[in-house]
């Protein structure tokens, strides 16, 4: 029996982290493609950061990776999503940001089971961001 956790959580934290890993290498492969010169630059950086990443983003972390990792115990896996959140946003000042606000919206998730209201509020977040820079 005891094998048999050992092995569930192994393959959690498997799981998880290959989760985190292809959302990284995805991301790294679609800001390759050429940008159609078709909407102003200022309008493709608002439909990036303000619709299609916070919705990726919960989807990917508080959704597949939060669940994946629900093996290892509830409050683990909020965690486990908070810091694959933080280090794929880069500089330390956004993994220390990402990483507070990846621990509120798992724990909105777990008490909550929904994805969609971190997509709300991860929406409002970077929108917050985006009028302020």
């Amino acid at each position: 029996m005891e094998q048999n956790t050992k092995t569930t959580k192994r393959n959690a934290l498997l799981a998880a982290f290959g989760c985190a890993v292809g959302y990284l290498l995805g991301g790294k492969l679609l800001a390759l493609l050429p940008v159609p010169a078709l909407l102003p630059e200022r309008l493709l950086s608002f439909l990036h950061h303000c619709a299609a990443a916070p919705i990726a983003e919960e989807l990917v972390f508080r959704g597949a990776i939060q669940g994946l990792a629900k093996p290892l115990g509830r409050w683990q896996a909020v965690l486990l999503q908070a810091v694959l959140f933080a280090v794929q946003h880069g500089t330390p000042a956004g993994m220390a940001y990402a990483l507070v606000c990846g621990l509120a919206l798992g724990a909105l998730r777990e008490r909550t089971g929904k994805v969609w209201l971190g997509m709300l509020l991860h929406t409002l977040n970077n929108l917050l961001v985006f009028a302020a820079g």
